[in-house]
């Protein structure tokens, strides 16, 4: 919904300042009869319910009157099927219904509509596990549990039942409740080195709903121009007024600099303020971030990267209209960017990730969680490795991170592999460090953050390779 009104505020501002004024309207509370004057409580309800009477003819007429315009004929309509099959031709599309009653994943695909039950999702233990979910509960035994419930009967009704051996296919999750806070892609048995996992048998994207899909669907450019300059704008957070320092964070735009500059891409990489910023992102092409992210947990609208200067929060990406140039990708290489704490507004994806996709940018990687530091230098410089083999593409941006995080997995397999190995033998417990062999000088002082992007890679700490998520076409 939030996608058509974007679309009409930007190709026909006064309708749709004409709509917002009515909805707006209509959404306002009303005095009820203990609140006004006694002896105006008649005159003042009649006015009241003949004014909302009116608005809501008006709206109405409005609502009409907009889908007579080109392109809007099914504003805030549902997709009809042949616009949900249509989505689906590059892979399936499946939404994971929880509910008391029951859990069916509806798996929509370019030939038809289909349902899979889910008997052994419960509702209640999903929202038990939400509860205390975050980067120190995710352990293998949540993956497996993913895999059994959800992940695993999904791919097997489409036939996904082994590690493929030609290209890739994908796949695009979308689920709701408290589900949505899991990481479906990351499911299986990482630890036995089969292809019983969702990463060794397709790629998965995420999206908010079949409705936001279509839309980036029907509203891709048709082609790169190639006469115009790619710009990449991308912003380094070491150091955040009020927040711990984040060592690694300059080496991400370093690295990431030097590649963008080997795709011919013109590295722009502004002041760091709010402003600055902004005003960067209108005619950008990728933008990366890489510092602090906070999650509010009352009103999403205010979660933010944060700069410094102060926040680019969710309500003010829902206000930077880059639909006219549709930029390709924004990566945020920050925590929790995907993330909604109140379970209330989950379903309406209030979020840094789908901010950006509303704003206008084709493609969103970001994060459901904290994230470690050093990781994210890992995750983001073999991304966009891929995506310069790639030239690009839109399916570059979900191999690449496809493929990053399976490298990271199988990286953390081996290294649990010899620590365990190390600790058998020796029965000591080793020093806390990871592969990367880093780990964070201002640990303590960070823990006292909301939102700090440094996780330390400790033999019990969360799968560092799991949180990183593609939202887009």
């Amino acid at each position: 919904m939030r996608a058509d009104i974007t679309d009409l505020q930007h190709r026909h501002p006064q309708v749709a300042k004409e709509y917002i004024k009515l909805r707006d309207q209509l959404d306002a509370p009303t005095t009820s009869a203990h609140e006004a004057d006694p002896v105006d409580t008649p005159r003042v309800l009649t006015r009241q319910s003949d004014q909302r009477y009116t608005a809501g003819q008006k709206l109405e007429e409005t609502i009409q009157k907009i889908r007579k315009l080109p392109g809007f004929d099914r504003f805030l309509l549902a997709p009809s099927e042949d616009e949900m099959e249509a989505a689906a031709a590059p892979g399936p599309i499946v939404i994971i219904n929880v509910s008391r009653y029951r859990c069916d994943a509806l798996v929509i695909e370019k030939r038809g509509l289909r349902t899979v039950r889910l008997p052994h999702l419960d509702n209640d233990e999903i929202r038990t596990r939400a509860a205390a979910l975050g980067s120190d509960s995710i352990n293998t035994q949540l993956l497996e549990w993913l895999w059994e419930t959800t992940a695993k009967p999904v791919l097997d009704v489409l036939g996904f039942n082994k590690y493929p051996r030609g290209s890739w296919p994908r796949i695009w999750w979308i689920p709701t409740g408290s589900l949505a806070k899991f990481p479906i892609h990351a499911a299986g048995y990482h630890e036995r080195g089969s292809s019983e996992t969702v990463l060794d048998r397709v790629i998965s994207s995420y999206s908010s709903s079949v409705r936001a899909l279509v839309h980036s669907r029907q509203n891709r450019p048709k082609a790169m121009m190639a006469a115009a300059p790619k710009k990449v704008v991308l912003v380094g957070m070491q150091n955040t007024p009020g927040h711990g320092n984040l060592p690694f964070a300059r080496q991400e735009i370093d690295q990431l600099n030097g590649l963008c500059n080997s795709m011919e891409l013109q590295v722009r990489e502004p002041q760091t303020s709010r402003k600055d910023v902004l005003a960067a992102l209108n005619d950008c092409h990728i933008f990366h971030f890489a510092g602090h992210g906070q999650t509010d947990l009352l009103d999403p609208s205010k979660s933010a990267l944060l700069l410094s200067d102060g926040d680019l929060t969710v309500a003010s990406l829902f206000e930077t209209n880059l639909h006219s140039r549709k930029p390709f990708l924004a990566y945020l290489s920050a925590c929790g960017t995907g993330q909604v704490k109140y379970d209330a507004l989950i379903d309406e994806a209030l979020h840094l990730i789908a901010a950006c996709q509303l704003a206008g940018f084709q493609h969103v990687v970001g994060t459901l969680w904290e994230v470690n530091d050093r990781s994210c230098v890992d995750a983001a410089t073999m991304t966009y490795k891929w995506m310069q083999e790639g030239k690009l593409s839109d399916g570059s941006v979900s191999e690449g991170l496809h493929h990053a995080s399976r490298r990271l997995r199988d990286q953390w397999t081996a290294d649990s592999t010899t620590r365990r190995a190390i600790k058998h033998g020796t029965g000591e417990q080793d020093d806390g460090q990871r592969v990367t062999g880093q780990s964070r000088s201002n640990r303590d002082k960070a823990r006292d953050l909301r939102h700090p992007r440094d996780v330390t890679l400790c033999d019990d700490a969360p799968l560092y390779w799991v949180p990183y998520v593609h939202f887009g076409v």
